[in-house]
């Protein structure tokens, strides 16, 4: 069950998010790049139910003021703005492409709307992309190889959009402690915020909560 703090669906500044990892780990994004967290952190627990959290909040009676979205892309980037554009489509005449640097938008008598599309509002993929963009000691070259040695023993069977995943999990299964929730594990990870992604992806949040 998600903690407390994953549970603030309510609030009048929200981020709707798809899992557990994904919350703990923009919360240590924000905590790292000195990001004040005004804003509520809502576990909706998969793709589907953020995108019918957003639909629910925007008919309530009293709406929040500000409702932040962060989806991964998965396999189709297009697709998945198309997905969110449909299900706002009543409340919201979006711009008919995912801005690169993320959406923030505006609409009279609305609440402030911000959408990141996980990596970077461009490419395929999801949050482990965006990750292991940061992790500067993640030798992601050496474990992709040690993975296809693998596949070619026919010893795995993730399906290929989930590499990066594989990647990601394969390095945490190699520290101390192997099986370590990927949310306590990404706290021994030194990361790069001074990446272009992660100044991008700041600026997204400052604009949207900020």
């Amino acid at each position: 069950m998600p903690v407390e703090w994953m549970k603030r669906c309510e609030e009048k500044s929200v981020l709707l998010l798809e899992g557990n990892d994904d919350c703990n780990i923009i919360k240590n994004f924000c905590k790292y790049n000195g990001i004040e967290i005004n804003f509520g952190f809502c576990n909706c627990r998969n793709d589907s139910q953020v995108l019918s959290k957003i639909n629910a909040l925007l008919r309530e009676n009293n709406q929040p003021k500000i409702i932040g979205v962060i989806l991964d892309a998965d396999n189709d980037i297009d697709e998945r703005y198309q997905d969110i554009k449909e299900k706002v489509k009543n409340f919201y005449k979006l711009p008919k492409n995912m801005p690169k640097d993320g959406l923030v938008h505006l609409e009279k008598g609305l609440p402030k709307l911000g959408i990141w599309i996980m990596p970077n509002n461009q490419d395929n993929g999801a949050l482990e992309e965006f990750y292991l963009e940061l992790a500067t000691d993640i030798d992601t070259a050496f474990i992709n190889n040690t993975i296809q040695e693998a596949e070619k023993k026919e010893l795995t069977s993730f399906k290929s959009q989930h590499r990066k995943k594989a990647i990601m999990h394969t390095y945490f299964a190699w520290q101390d402690t192997p099986g370590m929730p990927l949310h306590a594990a990404i706290n021994k990870i030194v990361l790069d915020n001074n990446a272009e992604i992660a100044h991008v992806f700041k600026g997204w949040l400052i604009s949207l909560f900020n």
